[in-house]
């Protein structure tokens, strides 16, 4: 179906991969360039950089990656604290034509293994904190290890901050190798990397910047650890737009609003739960007293809309997108200063005019007009596969480019809106914690005869995990009921991070089953109260 173009471009008339000079780093050539002595990134742990700053520590640490041997083609698996130099080390590895893999620091030994050998990097550069850690797991897979740190007088050179001069940042053109992975749970079991090109990564900065309406008057804030995505993302946007990017270490709801304030933020990103819980917060001096003129979120609750709007005294827009294909749908400003919202209703906004969209039925036949039906995209920020995974590429992406969502949702019009998801998937806080990754770690536990996980749908977070443990000894009383479940989990902390670990418990004697073997999931709801059950309670 053709394209509704919701979005102008965000520089009329010119081209950002022209701008960017062939590759990211090339962009924050340009950026230095145009804009020398704007801030461009600034960091709740006192850094700050302006746009001229950021370009020579991107060549300084170009510089250094190259001195240790990194060349086109190579993976850098990184795991640094909050700061710049985990975003910055993207464009200075593709300045080299390599790509950067980043890893949460709370990876159990087992989640490293298993990235490590999906995607074989030749370095790995980290604290050395994590380096010590997972020394074992580093040794195994051979790659080199080089500990992050800034300079200290007479130390062992180690990677840290430096700058260099910028002039011939992205002369090379890498504009369509990858050059960051994303990691993925999905429904599928283990985590998935998404490799994404340097031009896909130009374009989402492109997209997010254009839904935001940014300026170079603008103070836009992300919480999301710097791992993730979108917070490469933003600063992508920041050095399209001449915006600064703000970035807090992690998402703290009882002085978020305060930061908003105090900071001068005139748009902020929020993600899966944060609405909800700072709504939970006492209210505040800060939540009115600030000068943001919108928030932006990935799934705005419904039922609490209109109470987030009327308390925080600002529009609270919708993004919508996954890492297999970037930012695809929102609702930009001029939208809301329209006055044509519908608060509460869950339309996500107009496409991005280089997507196309089209929803599907159950049988995969084109669904025309208005309807309901699985959401599937094409477009140039769309990846075409899984890396190094085949199997869970034929699942979803399909002939002719097109990505299989899993995302059921309603068109009216060009218009869309979100009703349910296929994937086997917990969201919790904004994450996707695939049920069967939880699944297979509860199993291999003493006593587990078979798991089953599900989502439990959660005020403050979304969802929860909640696992149905099939076991040959059901507990019945109370006290043996939450012992049994708190030595479960706890066992499954070996295996497991945190946030993945279950809440909710409940044991049962047998599944019930389809005549393939397959545990009938959408039963387990019903079931849970009736048999023991345990709420484990708030404990991350």
């Amino acid at each position: 179906m053709p394209v509704t173009p919701a979005h102008q471009p965000l520089l009329p008339g010119t081209d950002p991969i022209r701008l960017a000079g062939a590759n990211l780093a090339g962009l924050a050539r340009w950026a230095a360039r145009t804009w020398p002595d704007r801030l461009a990134f600034e960091h709740e742990n006192g850094e700050r950089l302006t746009f001229a700053q950021l370009a020579a520590r991107v060549a300084g640490l170009a510089g250094q990656l190259s001195q240790r041997g990194v060349r086109q083609g190579d993976v850098l698996a990184v795991s640094l604290d909050s700061g710049s130099t985990l975003p910055l080390l993207v464009p200075a590895a593709a300045h080299l034509g390599a790509a950067m893999v980043p890893l949460n620091p709370g990876f159990t030994p087992p989640e490293l293994d298993h990235i490590l050998g999906l995607v074989e990097p030749s370095h790995v550069i980290a604290t050395p904190e994590f380096c010590h850690a997972h020394a074992d797991t580093l040794r195994r897979h051979g790659p080199a290890v080089v500990p992050y740190q800034r300079p200290v007088p007479g130390a062992e050179p180690l990677l840290h901050p430096d700058d260099a001069p910028f002039d011939d940042l992205g002369r090379t053109d890498h504009l369509d190798t990858r050059v960051r992975f994303g990691l993925t749970s999905g429904s599928t079991g283990v985590p998935k990397a998404v490799a994404k090109t340097q031009r896909q990564w130009l374009l989402d900065g492109r997209a997010l910047a254009t839904v935001m309406e940014l300026t170079e008057d603008d103070r836009v804030m992300s919480s999301q650890p710097l791992y993730y995505g979108d917070p490469f993302m933003l600063l992508m946007a920041a050095l399209q737009s001449g915006a600064t990017a703000i970035y807090l270490s992690r998402f703290r709801s009882q002085t978020f609003m305060e930061n908003v304030a105090r900071r001068s933020i005139t748009k902020f990103m929020t993600i899966g739960s944060m609405p909800a819980m700072l709504l939970n917060t006492p209210p505040g001096p800060h939540d009115t007293g600030h000068r943001a003129v919108a928030a932006w979120s990935v799934a705005v609750p419904r039922h609490l809309h209109a109470e987030l709007e009327r308390r925080f005294a600002l529009p609270w827009l919708e993004l919508y997108g996954t890492s297999e294909m970037g930012v695809t749908m929102g609702q930009p400003l001029s939208e809301a200063r329209s006055g044509t919202r519908e608060i509460g209703a869950g339309w996500l906004g107009r496409p991005m005019p280089d997507d196309e969209l089209r929803l599907t039925d159950e049988d995969g036949r084109v669904i025309e007009g208005d309807g309901v039906g699985m959401l599937e995209v094409r477009g140039p920020t769309v990846t075409d596969a899984y890396h190094r995974r085949p199997d869970a590429t034929a699942e979803v992406f399909l002939p002719g480019g097109w990505y299989r969502s899993g995302d059921i949702m309603e068109r009216q019009g060009a218009d869309y809106r979100y009703l349910r998801r296929m994937k086997d998937i917990v969201r919790r806080a904004g994450e996707n914690i695939s049920c069967q990754e939880v699944e297979a770690a509860l199993r291999d536990l003493p006593g587990v005869v078979d798991a089953a996980v599900i989502p439990r749908p959660d005020p403050i977070r979304g969802e929860e995990v909640w696992a149905f443990l099939q076991v040959s000894d059901v507990p019945t009383q109370e006290p043996l009921v939450r012992e049994r479940a708190e030595a479960v989990v706890a066992a499954a902390r070996a295996s497991l991070a945190r946030h993945k670990l279950p809440r909710y418990v409940s044991f049962v004697d047998r599944f019930e089953r389809t005549p393939t073997e397959r545990i009938v999931k959408r039963r387990l709801a019903e079931l849970g109260g009736q048999v023991p059950f345990c709420d484990l309670g708030e404990r991350r």
